[in-house]
């Protein structure tokens, strides 16, 4: 059952069990910017975020990069969260690792930005850390991949060892190996808060964002699904931890 039309791209960028990097870098008092990085130093997203008083702007790219094979990689897409403006953005590789942003138009809202800003790992300015936003991207396109593929091994590897399933008012364990022919059944699990169910979350969300609802962080290391199912944080990236059914959804299911 082909759910969904479009293919991950997440696998091609960045290899199995790789986390991406964030580069982020306070430019002065009003702003700040980021890229994201896989682990062979090609941007997987930029933003940058720009205050003034109480004003607050924040743009991030979206959709992936076209490389010119020169070392620059450009972004295009239109933003609705700014009154629909197109934005273009190129992000450029330095000598010694860093990185120029440079986003049309120059400006965030009612704010101007610099024509250019850079972002390098070796300024007391800037810090580098584990980027998990960006790697739920990856496993929310990782995922999507393996159910429109049937891929039962690798919806095992996008699993803790053990999973949990709701029955009634209680969470029973089971573990993951029951996932493995459940890809015509993980589509159908409702979520609890918008009305969906998993299927219709992966079909309509091409990039996930944790800041946004359905999705949402719980706690400090897991991230929710409109309630469908919860992912964990764990050194290997996201994995599925919890589901809003039960065992026998899954152990009855065939892949077929």
């Amino acid at each position: 059952m082909a759910l969904f039309a479009m293919a991950a791209v997440a696998q091609a960028q960045v290899g199995q069990g790789a986390v991406p990097t964030l580069l982020s870098c306070t430019i002065n008092d009003g702003l700040s910017a980021h890229v994201s990085l896989d682990r062979a130093g090609t941007p997987l997203s930029a933003g940058v975020v720009a205050t003034s008083g109480t004003h607050e702007c924040n743009v991030q790219t979206q959709g992936a990069a076209s490389a010119d094979g020169e070392g620059v990689w450009r972004f295009a897409w239109t933003d609705a969260v700014e009154g629909n403006t197109r934005y273009q953005a190129a992000l450029k590789r330095l000598d010694g690792g860093g990185y120029s942003l440079a986003l049309q138009p120059a400006g965030c809202g009612t704010l101007a930005l610099p024509a250019t800003i850079t972002l390098s790992a070796q300024s007391k300015t800037c810090k580098t850390q584990v980027d998990r936003d960006e790697a739920f991207v990856i496993f929310w396109q990782q995922l999507r991949d393996a159910i429109t593929r049937r891929d039962g091994e690798q919806l095992q590897r996008l699993s803790l060892p053990q999973l949990l399933f709701s029955e009634g008012s209680d969470d029973v364990k089971a573990p993951a190996a029951v996932i493995r022919n459940a890809a015509t059944c993980i589509p159908i699990v409702p979520t609890t808060e918008s009305g969906t169910d998993i299927g219709g979350l992966l079909k309509s969300i091409t990039t996930p964002r944790l800041d946004q609802p359905p999705l949402s962080r719980v706690g400090a290391d897991r991230a929710s699904a409109g309630n469908a199912f919860i992912a964990r944080w764990t050194a290997q990236g996201w994995r599925l931890e919890w589901f809003n059914a039960s065992r026998s959804v899954f152990s009855g299911c065939r892949s077929g």
